[in-house]
């Protein structure tokens, strides 16, 4: 059998795996509550995973490894600040949701914004998470096609429709249920990824001195902070972004939040996550410096895995390192369009426009999942940078305007809704406009003014609105 037979036979039982839990688990769903969230009816081992799968998605396996190889040291904190998140998460909004969704029915993460700022508040928020999701998904989507051309030969474009197709298929199949089921599997395809990969690039490199040693000689500026290649409040403001700003910047994993009111179901999964993501970044880590030996020339660096995965392993280890990449992206996709069908249907067409029929609520909410799986296909044909920072942008701006009012939401009794209101729309039009200003300068959706990422901007003029506007205007009744 040709390497190309054995890549195509490994992905092909990945993809149908996929595609029978969507239909097998099409049967768990009774109720709306069901196909959204799969309340109180997930295993601790399944949340964990599905929150730190959907999180991390293709940029872990692909953008963020190869901004690390490109980047070096300076990018590294980026990853252990990804790693933490779900303490982050857990601790400061998790439970304080868990404890909401048990005193009332929240289906969203708009709905929470909706109960504490009032229904303006919470079209707001769907709207700000939906057109916010369009760049996530795109960047799935985008690395799919770019590791199906590597790999395969497969042509860029057919591989995006291949991908995005049956993704679209078992999501709109079975909702919750099958997107946490298979978050499990392909969380546990992404760590038997690297542990595939990682010895092999150590070995080759003759040990983890080696490692650091060879990037050195590769990369002389990217071997420590001080003296990098960023300046330092580019990676402080990184590593808050992909740790701290978490909280808001990732409402599709947060989601998880509300599929469990049991507080020892939720601290078991807190555990789940903390290991799987501190092991895949570590891990990723790793990777990404030692691939300057085995590769030291590469067109474009978002795809290092795919073409180590080529040019070092067997063939059927290498099919389960490209299972496990196309794992990681499956896992955020299917996340990120299940949230956008349930923002539509639960905050713009029921409360937005009131319509109550249920039948129309789910027609409509599964074309949607169709509608988004097809932007986010057409807008990966030609997209405007790497995958990381495409991933950002949407990223930053959900970050800039979710974060403070969330928590202040959960945690300020003074917090009024104008308060929140304004720190949500104000957050997001100052990142955006830090985003059009760094572009405008630098050509690129990764070099910002003064070193500053838009998320920390953003997010500065949230909190100082949430707090300003908060107390100058009432608390209602």
């Amino acid at each position: 059998m040709s390497t190309n037979m054995i890549y195509m036979a490994i992905i092909l039982a990945y993809f149908v795996v996929m595609f029978w839990m969507g239909i097998y688990f099409s049967k768990s769903n009774k109720t709306e509550e069901d196909y959204f969230l799969a309340k109180n009816k997930l295993p601790p081992s399944v949340i964990g995973f599905s929150f730190s799968a959907t999180q991390m998605s293709g940029s872990t396996y692909m953008g963020a490894i190869g901004t690390r190889r490109v980047t070096g040291i300076p990018y590294v904190p980026c990853g252990v600040a990804s790693a933490s998140a779900p303490w982050f998460s857990y601790i400061l909004v998790g439970d304080r949701i868990r404890k909401l969704n048990a005193r009332v029915e929240c289906l969203t993460m708009a709905d929470i914004f909706e109960k504490r700022y009032g229904s303006l508040a919470g079209i707001i928020a769907a709207v700000i998470m939906l057109v916010c999701s369009v760049p996530s998904i795109t960047s799935q989507f985008q690395a799919a096609g770019g590791a199906f051309e590597t790999v395969l030969g497969i042509p860029y474009i057919v591989a995006l429709f291949v991908f995005g197709g049956i993704v679209v298929v078992y999501t709109i199949a079975g909702g919750m249920f099958a997107v946490a089921w298979t978050d499990l599997i392909q969380g546990g395809i992404m760590i038997l990824g690297f542990l595939i990969l990682m010895p092999v690039v150590v070995m080759k490199n003759g040990g983890f001195s080696n490692v650091f040693h060879a990037y050195g000689a590769f990369n002389p500026a990217g071997i420590s902070f001080a003296g990098g290649s960023k300046p330092l409040i580019w990676m402080i403001s990184g590593f808050l972004v992909w740790g701290f700003f978490q909280i808001g910047g990732g409402p599709a994993a947060v989601t998880r939040f509300l599929t469990t009111t049991s507080d020892k179901v939720l601290k078991r999964a807190l555990a789940y996550s903390v290991l799987f993501q501190s092991f895949i970044y570590f891990s990723g880590s790793i990777i990404a410096l030692g691939s300057v030996t085995l590769v030291p020339e590469i067109k474009k660096a978002d795809l290092i895995i795919p073409t180590l995965a080529k040019e070092f392993l067997h063939p059927v280890f290498g099919g389960i390192v490209i299972a496990a990449a196309l794992a990681a992206m499956m896992s955020t996709v299917d996340s990120l369009i299940l949230m956008a069908s349930s923002l539509f249907t639960t905050n713009i067409l029921r409360k937005g426009f009131g319509i109550k029929s249920e039948s129309t609520l789910q027609m409509a909410g599964k074309i949607l999942v169709v509608v988004f799986g097809i932007l986010g296909l057409v807008l990966a044909i030609n997209p405007p940078d790497s995958i990381l920072w495409v991933i950002t942008t949407g990223f930053s701006v959900m970050a800039s305007a979710f974060t403070f009012p969330l928590l202040a939401a959960l945690w300020w009794p003074r917090c009024t809704q104008a308060g929140g209101v304004f720190g949500m729309v104000g957050g997001a039009i100052a990142a955006i406009f830090w985003y059009v200003l760094s572009y405008m300068q630098n050509g690129s959706l990764s070099n910002f003014v003064g070193g500053w990422w838009p998320a920390i901007v953003g997010a500065i003029v949230s909190c100082s609105l949430v707090i300003v506007v908060s107390l100058v205007t009432k608390v209602s009744d």
